[in-house]
């Protein structure tokens, strides 16, 4: 009698620990996860029948992860205790009156997915326990056939036999797709996989013949053919299963490695072998023999073509140095070796570089044979894809997303790098499914300052700045002078706490990294002067202090001629020319306008009002930056607002850019008899000769329109306040309806309720989600507040109108006044 070789705990595996843990009533629970986790059946299904269900543990991974309204009904031969949310039957698949329940608790429902994961009671013959089990699955699938809808799914167990191929090809003909699949949580010792079929053609008619196990599954004589090689299976021709061969029910042959290595063809020798097995400990420590090989040895069946070909070359080296140890040593007796003259010597050296000459033009011709092939075979690739349209020309296709670079201490060139590289957030959190957790929220965020103005050398002058931006201000222009080694020891006094602060910036950012040492053992002050010093001797350099000495004594040579009276020769100073009356009283002008304008600023001064952010037409003084005292920044130019151009000035702007030949016309329009005017007038009377002696651009008026139109479109937008009290009305009602479905799905899910009252009440409860219409509360008024502005009275909530007797009699008349004129017609 047989010996089982798992007994007690030794057949309690991981699977089966983690059922005991999170509450499955088995491990065939983890199969079900697997299977659906590749292929998601049951996150669109709505109805689900487990075919001999028991214990349940499969009903409860549906129930799991089908949605909440969902229905799954189990059958089994014995009664199953119950899961929450399923429903249970008792019954035999194979019979009428299991499909006879089943229609009546489904009613008009239809089957989305259905499960069988039934085996008969095994024991006996390995092939009578076979076809027991894949005659149930036929049977399963005769079941579901009255149930399933079209496109529904259907998974189940199946036993690997001679039948296998015929239960497939029956499957196939009921189904578009047929996967055949072995998860990782079914034992590796056990012949069960599951095969999940996809889409169900849902046929009018079905061939009774198609789901008979005595006509699916009758016995043909087929001749017997010759295996195909392990290596090049695609060169044989398919060869139909056939099951067992006689008197041979075992699943596994194993092979002696000894006699692998000593058979004189490996891959014959690999015919039918399920593991290699190693009694040689020569061959176990051999170097050629690694961990990979060992693995391979463990299962021939699951191997693919790569590694039969790793598992060959293995065995051909081996197979030659045991080969070679078998041979008898002969001592070899030394020959005499002849002379060989100057010019032997020469011709075999001539033959020796011709035959490496040859050997080498040949690797190039196998090296250009080989790169023509591959040239061909990416141009067949392509053409196909054109073909098929997968390719268009012009399109660069779908970009790749490169993977996260490798960490590497190169790239932690700072402090604030590695402490970046610290805060970074796990890409799968173990307690959250929110994606929104895994996005990184760096610490510190620069303030940009774009609307601020800035000097020649870039640093803000103008503008409501923070002390951060300050200090990172200071830091950037410290560290454009690190270069020479001339960063600023000497700052001038100013505000203590923004100078430390601007120091603690520097310091994160010259911090090199925290995780390399330094082999440098200079001391700062040393790496600075020697930095400073080999910039200075610098080629282009090197004749600085020389020019400048020339230009000096330059200077100082035509400054004494000039005072001789002797006439230099180069670039004379602008000359003066005559003013006319009209220039000469528009400097004069000019001039007593900055002698107002500066006893205006002096006044202001004087009597303590002056505004010191106000500025003159030549330039403007900016108060002190950055906390030091005695440093003010002075731009070059006026600070000019934004210009904003109106309808018409816009709709010019756009005929200059659209046409050349209307650019030009508009050009010549510009001299025109009211080309004139002078400086210095009245403002009313330039505004009046702004719009009176000008002659009007030639544009079109449908532009103008457009352009008005496009602006009345942004000034009709409703503000802010009125779009976020609509968003929170939405989200409001949005919530409401949400409520009102929950509770209609678990109004539908009562089985005690009939149909009619399921609808009332899911009718009531949707009218409640409405948004209810505020009731406006009348008021009526008295002689006492006759004239007076009205008020809300006590009391009285929400929106009110106050009415009067004399509304209610005129509207009590105009009521009667229609019913008469509709009397007379």
């Amino acid at each position: 009698m047989g010996r089982k070789t798992k007994l007690g705990k030794t057949r309690k595996d991981k699977f089966y620990k983690l059922a005991k843990e999170t509450g499955y009533r088995s491990r065939a629970a983890f199969k079900l996860i697997q299977l659906n986790r590749k292929f998601g059946f049951l996150q669109e299904s709505q109805v689900c029948v487990d075919l001999c269900a028991a214990p349940g543990g499969w009903m409860q991974v549906a129930k799991q992860n089908m949605p909440i309204s969902s229905i799954v009904v189990g059958v089994d031969l014995y009664p199953i205790k119950p899961v929450g949310g399923c429903i249970g039957l008792v019954g035999d698949i194979t019979t009428d009156q299991c499909k006879t329940a089943l229609a009546k608790e489904l009613g008009n429902w239809k089957v989305d997915v259905v499960l069988h994961d039934g085996a008969p009671n095994v024991g006996k013959n390995w092939l009578h326990d076979a076809f027991q089990q894949i005659t149930l699955t036929l049977s399963a699938l005769k079941l579901a056939t009255h149930f399933l809808r079209p496109g529904g799914w259907f998974v189940t167990k199946v036993f690997r036999s001679k039948d296998y191929n015929a239960l497939i090809w029956v499957l196939k003909q009921l189904f578009r797709k047929v996967h055949a699949t072995k998860p990782s949580a079914s034992r590796k010792e056990s012949a069960e996989i599951f095969v999940v079929c996809q889409n169900y053609v849902a046929p009018d008619k079905i061939d009774p013949r198609l789901l008979d196990p005595r006509y699916v599954f009758e016995e043909l004589d087929m001749e017997t053919k010759t295996k195909g090689s392990v290596l090049h299976p695609e060169k044989q021709k398919r060869i139909k299963a056939e099951g067992y061969t006689e008197k041979d029910f075992s699943l596994r042959h194993e092979l002696p490695v000894s006699q692998f290595i000593q058979h004189s063809n490996g891959i014959v020798a690999l015919q039918g072998v399920s593991e290699i097995v190693f009694d040689d400990d020569k061959i176990a420590q051999h170097p050629k023999t690694t961990e990979e090989i060992r693995e391979c040895c463990r299962d021939i069946k699951v191997l693919g073509r790569k590694d039969l070909k790793a598992l060959i070359t293995w065995w051909k080296i081996l197979h030659k140095e045991f080969e070679e140890e078998k041979k008898p040593v002969v001592a070899e007796i030394p020959a005499e070796v002849p002379e060989i003259s100057p010019e032997d010597q020469e011709d075999q050296e001539i033959q020796a570089l011709e035959a490496h000459v040859a050997e080498v033009a040949l690797e190039e011709a196998k090296d250009a044979k080989r790169r023509k092939k591959k040239a061909n075979k990416l141009r067949s690739k392509l053409n196909e894809k054109m073909n098929l349209k997968m390719v268009l020309k012009g399109d660069e296709g779908p970009r790749e997303e490169a993977d996260d670079e490798v960490f590497s201490l190169r790239n932690i060139n700072s402090a604030k790098r590695l402490e970046h590289l610290e805060d970074q957030t796990p890409d799968i959190l173990a307690d959250s499914d929110n994606e929104a957790d895994s996005e990184f929220r760096p610490k510190f965020v620069r303030f940009s300052t774009e609307n601020a103005i800035y000097d020649d050398e870039g640093n803000v002058v103008e503008g409501q700045v923070s002390d951060f931006e300050l200090s990172s201000s200071e830091a950037d222009s410290d560290l454009d002078q690190e270069g020479l080694g001339l960063s600023g020891d000497e700052e001038e006094a100013g505000n203590a706490k923004d100078v430390a602060r601007a120091r603690e910036v520097q310091a994160k950012l010259r911090a090199t990294n925290p995780l390399l040492m330094d082999l440098d053992l200079r001391d700062k002050d040393t790496k600075r002067n020697q930095r400073v010093q080999f910039w200075f001797e610098k080629d282009n350099l090197k004749g600085l202090q020389d020019e400048e000495d020339e230009e000096f004594d330059l200077d100082r040579i035509t400054t004494e001629f000039k005072k001789k009276g002797v006439k230099i020769l180069g670039k004379q100073e602008e000359l003066e020319m005559p003013l006319g009356k009209k220039a000469k009283r528009r400097a004069k002008h000019q001039v007593d306008k900055e002698d107002s304008d500066t006893s205006d600023s002096e006044d202001e001064e004087e009597r303590g009002t002056a505004d010191p952010t106000e500025t003159t037409p030549i330039h403007k003084v900016v108060q002190n930056v950055g906390g030091k005292a005695g440093f003010d920044v002075v731009s070059k130019e006026p600070v000019r607002k934004k210009i904003r151009l109106s309808e018409e000035e816009l709709a010019l702007g756009a005929l200059l850019a659209t046409s050349r030949r209307k650019r030009r016309d508009l050009v010549d329009a510009a001299w025109n008899r009211y080309t004139f005017g002078d400086d210095d007038l009245p403002d009313w009377f330039v505004k009046d000769e702004q719009m009176h002696m000008r002659k009007e651009a030639p544009v079109p008026k449908e532009l103008v329109s457009e352009y008005r139109r496009r602006v009345d479109e942004i000034n009709i937008r409703p503000i802010k306040k009125v779009m976020e009290a609509k968003a929170r009305k939405k989200k409001r009602a949005l919530k409401r309806l949400s409520k009102a479905k929950k509770k209609a799905e678990a109004v539908l899910e009562n089985p005690d309720a009939s149909s009619q009252e399921k609808i009332r009440q899911i009718r009531k409860l949707y009218k409640k989600a409405e948004d209810k219409k505020k009731e406006v509360t009348y008021v009526v008024s008295r002689k006492a507040f006759a004239g007076k502005k009205p008020r809300r009275p006590a009391g009285v909530k929400g929106p009110y109108r106050i009415v009067d007797p004399r509304q209610k009699k005129d509207k009590r008349g105009m009521a009667a006044k229609e019913r008469r004129s509709k009397k007379r017609k």
